[in-house]
């Protein structure tokens, strides 16, 4: 049975922890409002930066994490996806076959999630912040590689033309999407960043379209796993992601204002930074 639809009779405190305690709507609006200013600066971390944020400072689960991770990344990617289509900044083509094969995968992650919870939820929840772990350090370095490798979006002459797609791009569209799909739907992070890195190097796209492509399909693989994850994991409520978005749409619209005056070599290179100490805390190092 899905959670409950109905918003709770004391609105400013939402998410019970593991402590037994409780998180206020104004600290998630908080929460939101720094995640979103990253977004909007960097055009990048939705799924990354929200599930570490959930579990080192609300101390929610790891699971509910997930899948109230992929709720809010499916506004924000939804949003973003329609507004690089009606830009025709999308090769539709590429995103579809890639969906083929990593909104299935990514339904059979968040199924697995379902299935071992009802095995031993004990085990899955320390071993899923592990996995969560090496996801965004995973991450922080293919950050670090889009912003400072010699093969990131070139422009000028330099610059990667548009062109047509072959059987094998075809297919290794496929397979991409398998593998970081079934990632995506356990941990919910990676979205942007294996799927970005992937166009980059694989495919014929133009700088525009990889990350209008990028973001494009972001939303074909998030939307139907955040449904699913609303109803098959525990702890995800509608009420936690709409505090989230209050506090994202001014931070988003902020941090597109910031970056015009900060480079954007500084900008990521912090984005990387805060991923991977995400990531080392989820181990326990500090």
């Amino acid at each position: 049975m899905p959670p409950s639809l109905a918003f709770p009779t004391t609105p400013l405190r939402l998410v019970r922890n593991a402590a037994g305690g409780a998180t206020t709507g104004a600290e998630l609006i908080l929460a939101g409002l720094v995640v979103g200013v990253l977004i909007g600066a960097t055009g990048m971390g939705a799924g990354s930066l929200m599930a570490p944020v959930l579990i080192g400072l609300f101390g929610t689960s790891a699971v509910g994490a997930v899948g109230t991770d992929l709720l809010y990344s499916a506004i924000t990617k939804g949003v973003g996806g329609l507004r690089h289509l009606s830009l025709n900044t999308v090769n539709t083509e590429l995103a579809w076959w890639m969906a083929l094969g990593s909104v299935p995968a990514s339904l059979a992650g968040v199924f697995t999630l379902h299935v071992l919870i009802g095995a031993d939820s004990a085990a899955v929840e320390s071993r899923l912040k592990y996995a969560i772990g090496v996801a965004l350090l995973l991450v922080a370095v293919i950050v670090v590689v889009r912003t400072f490798g010699a093969f990131g979006l070139r422009t000028g002459s330099g610059a990667v033309a548009d062109g047509p797609l072959t059987r094998n791009h075809r297919i290794t569209a496929v397979v991409i999407g398998v593998v970081f799909g079934y990632v995506f739907g356990i941990t919910s992070v990676g979205a942007g960043a294996f799927f970005g890195i992937a166009l980059i190097l694989l495919f014929p796209l133009s700088a525009h379209r990889v990350v209008g492509t990028d973001l494009y399909h972001g939303a074909l693989v998030t939307i139907p796993a955040a449904i699913a994850s609303y109803f098959l994991l525990p702890d995800v409520h509608l009420e936690t992601v709409a505090y989230l978005m209050c506090g994202s749409i001014p931070g988003i619209l902020i941090g597109a204002q910031v970056m015009v005056s900060i480079p954007e070599r500084a900008l990521r290179g912090s984005l990387a930074t805060v991923l991977a100490f995400s990531g080392l805390k989820l181990f326990g190092l500090f």
